[in-house]
């Protein structure tokens, strides 16, 4: 997975899920984004407002754990993270 994070000056954080064509068939691809997406709406009340976030998802496990893990990873290494709600976790 692989994220793209850019100011929107906003209030809110919004987010995209983008599968790569080489994915697999349509239902595959699909299936990667409800995942994805699920993993965001669990993660997203521990993310700083403001900001617009592309995630591209690559071929893998889609596991909920495995790619919640990778959203984790990406988001605090990106600088999204509120640092006060994840020490809370």
């Amino acid at each position: 997975m692989r994220v793209h994070v850019l100011p929107n000056g906003g209030a809110a954080t919004r987010a995209v899920f983008v599968t790569v064509r080489a994915y697999g068939n349509a239902v595959q691809r699909n299936r990667a984004r409800r995942v994805v997406s699920e993993c965001w709406r669990l993660l997203k009340h521990r993310v700083n407002p403001g900001f617009d976030v592309v995630f591209v998802v690559y071929p893998g496990n889609d596991a909920h754990e495995e790619r919640g893990h990778q959203m984790e990873t990406l988001v605090r290494r990106s600088g999204l993270a509120e640092t006060s709600k994840w020490d809370a976790f």
